[in-house]
């Protein structure tokens, strides 16, 4: 191995000479159990930097290996900083020899601290140290986390103390960061941070800084070059920044300001940052909300939604009243800067309420289309509280509206847009350019941050289930005594393994009460799966499946319940008898006795390009002939499907792509078909369907836009699909 020693161009003595004297004395420190730090002084003939081994104590010395001479008042010393190892103890001795024939003997002695070895040091030799030891630790030593070095270098800073100037920290940002304000004349660039526990890089690009929490001791920041350290004395309490923001104190308001720029600066690189940053905002005071709603005034504007879609996106709703066309140009503003919005990107769509409320206005009423929505796929690639809509007026004046606070848990922001506009008022562009993409982005990070279910099982489940029954329970538990004690009166369900799945566990404890009891009355073995957040229709039947052990599974709504015994077996029958068949429903019917369904098929409405999803003979008699007749149809409901566990795993499970629920049903029959199973249905099972019973308490579904999402999600996807396998089908009437 080797180090850089001084070798040179001086007279040189006999080489025998230096090797058979008496051993230079070199000091030896302990930084750390890793490292150790030697004290070789001034050899003669030695001017130069030179490559030479260094061998003894036991072997050589591993590298890395670094030198730096320093000058003393009393001569020049050279360090040598080096990986620890067992044989470097006072009294080893090394040997030192150069390729060019020099050679000298040097022997270890101990020296308690950095003091000792460096004698009666000034200052600036104690930065020459410092700098030495804090560069090579984050180089090539890979020591950044060597806490005993890092101790050694705070104590040099702190030997010279008398001439650095200090910080003062100002505010707490986040659990792990300091607001400081920096001396007058610190430079920018990088520092390195020295502390108790480790030394680490940070980037300084002026006053104030904002600097990792170091804890309650005293740290220092050492500037590039040869500045004097800067020291950070231990901080006292302190605000946080929010309420340095909030506080009435200029100078704090000035450095609130400030550590945002900061914030926002370093958000595009520094992850924790930019999480910072928007964790802060949550909590910063929202500003009024200024809209423009006065009849007297020439133009009138609101910006009522700014929601970001967590993907770098942004929806905005709103409207605008501009009966004179003094808006020249719109421009969207965030703390992060601004971006213009070409009027002919704005979706409109009708607000009657307007067009009423300034049917008087002296400048003219609010036209028909008044109502705006944009989506941005790229207009929030930062997060911010609050957004702002400037309006530019041909007279060179401007209005500025300011949208209440937007950033949102993703399935509320999800929701707020599905709900942000009266289905009857949304075009097939508006659905498309606006609502579809954030929603879609949203949705997918609302199932993609689905927990652990919770599974309570009530009793020992059937060894060989012919079936397993999945119950999605939702709010509505009007119907649960009664289907519950339907299938407890039928035999064939003695044989079938019964799961329910709660989507709503804000009620986890009434209903795990309830079937406690019917476990108990009715001595029926029952499985109750938690979701620990309400994810639809879709995501509870695969928690549902998760927990299934039979080879058929029966997805069942909570409010239909049998009209006899016996309805099953034709159903499982039906899959016995026909391998063909993946999938498989019975009759439903209304609380009448019409019919609900009796097949799935597909339909376009006239003026419509999507297809809907209807049901053959709907409405007619429950005994209507057509309606009696086992057959193949081009889907089934998923108020009752009974599906292969096979088929069901093959396709991956029902798509959870679909919000809350509509539309996945037959989306899973297409899938079904598309790997090449067929979809019967089956007369002889009746169960009655208390339709939409459970999703009409969905506030996330009533009244929204989900189904309209949905129903175009499923024309995406399937419409040539659907076209050929229509063209192929009877349609009511005609079979």
């Amino acid at each position: 191995m080797t180090a850089a020693l001084l070798d040179g161009t001086a007279e040189r003595r006999p080489m025998a000479s230096l090797s058979e004297a008496t051993p230079r004395s070199v000091g030896i420190l302990a930084l750390s159990p890793r490292l150790v730090l030697l004290a070789v002084p001034e050899l003669p003939g030695l001017a130069r930097i030179a490559e030479v081994p260094l061998t003894g104590a036991g072997g050589a010395l591993q590298a890395p290996l670094s030198w730096q001479g320093i000058a003393l008042p009393g001569g020049r010393i050279n360090l040598l900083l080096a990986r620890s190892q067992p044989g470097l103890v006072p009294d080893a001795v090394l040997d030192l020899a150069t390729p060019s024939g020099f050679s000298a003997r040097l022997l270890l002695e101990s020296v308690t601290d950095v003091a000792s070895l460096l004698g009666s040091a000034e200052p600036d030799v104690l930065l020459a140290v410092l700098r030495f030891l804090a560069g090579k630790a984050l180089g090539g030593f890979r020591a950044a986390d060597d806490a005993g070095l890092a101790v050694t270098c705070l104590g040099l800073a702190t030997a010279a103390r008398a001439t650095a100037p200090s910080a003062q920290a100002v505010a707490r940002c986040g659990a792990d960061a300091l607001l400081w304000t920096l001396p007058a004349g610190a430079v920018p660039g990088p520092h390195v941070m020295l502390t108790q526990r480790r030394l680490q890089r940070v980037s300084l690009t002026g006053s104030p800084a904002i600097l990792p929490d170091c804890g309650p001791g005293e740290a220092w920041l050492l500037p590039p070059g040869g500045e004097r350290p800067i020291r950070l004395p231990a901080p006292p309490p302190l605000p946080s920044l929010g309420q340095l923001a909030r506080g009435k104190e200029p100078r704090g308001r000035a450095l609130g300001r400030a550590a945002q720029n900061e914030l926002t600066r370093r958000a595009g690189t520094e992850a924790p940052i930019r999480r910072l940053l928007r964790d802060q905002q949550f909590l910063l005071p929202a500003a009024r909300m200024h809209q423009h709603a006065a009849p007297e005034f020439p133009i009138g504007a609101s910006l009522d939604m700014a929601v970001p879609d967590h993907a770098g996106g942004i929806f905005l709703r709103g409207w605008l009243r501009d009966p004179l066309g003094l808006v020249a140009g719109l421009t969207l503003l965030s703390p992060h800067g601004e971006q213009p919005l070409p009027a002919t990107a704005l979706q409109r769509f009708p607000r009657p309420d307007l067009v009423k409320d300034f049917a008087a206005a002296p400048h003219g009423g609010a036209d028909c289309l008044a109502g705006f929505a944009l989506h941005l796929p790229e207009g929030a690639p930062r997060a911010a509280a609050q957004w702002r809509l400037r309006l530019s007026l041909t007279t060179g004046d401007q209005v500025t509206l300011v949208a209440p606070p937007g950033l949102a848990h993703p399935q509320t922001a999800r929701d707020a847009i599905l709900g942000a506009i009266a289905p009857a008022h949304t075009t097939a562009a508006l659905m498309t350019r606006a609502i579809a993409p954030p929603v879609e982005r949203l949705h997918a990070l609302v199932m993609a941050g689905r927990g652990t279910p919770e599974v309570i099982r009530m009793g020992s489940p059937p060894h060989a289930p012919i079936a397993s029954l999945i119950v999605p329970l939702y709010r509505n538990l009007r119907f649960l005594r009664h289907q519950l004690g339907a299938f407890a009166r039928d035999p064939a369900l003695r044989e079938t393994e019964l799961i329910y799945v709660l989507d709503s566990p804000e009620q986890r404890d009434e209903v795990e009460h309830a079937l406690r009891g019917m476990h108990r009355l009715y001595r029926l073995p029952l499985v109750l799966v938690v979701q620990p957040r309400n994810h639809g229709y879709g995501a509870a039947c695969h928690a549902g499946a998760a927990e299934a052990h039979a080879a058929v599974l029966l997805l069942l709504n909570s409010d239909v319940v049998p009209a006899a015994r016996g309805w099953l077996t034709p159903m499982l029958n039906a899959l016995k008898r026909q391998r063909k068949l993946a999938a498989v429903g019975p009759k439903l019917l209304f609380e009448d006795g019409s019919l609900q369904h009796a097949g799935l098929y597909f339909l376009q409405m006239p003026g419509e390009a999507e297809w809907f999803n209807d049901h053959y003979f709907k409405g007619h008699p429950r005994y209507w002939p057509a309606a009696q007749v086992a057959r193949r149809v081009p889907g089934i409901t998923g108020a009752a499907f009974c599906v292969r566990a096979e088929a069901w795993k093959a396709v991956g499970g029902i798509s959870t792509d679909y919000v809350i629920g509509d539309y996945e049903d037959s989306d899973l029959c297409l899938r079904l078909r598309a790997a090449g199973g067929e979809i019967g249905y089956v007369p002889q099972a009746e169960l009655f369907h208390f339709e939409r019973q459970s999703i009409r308490d969905h506030g996330g579904y009533a009244k929204s836009l989900a189904s309209t999402y949905n129903r175009g999600l499923h024309h995406r996807r399937w419409a040539p699909e659907i076209a050929a396998l229509m063209a192929r089908q009877p349609r009511p009437g005609r079979g």
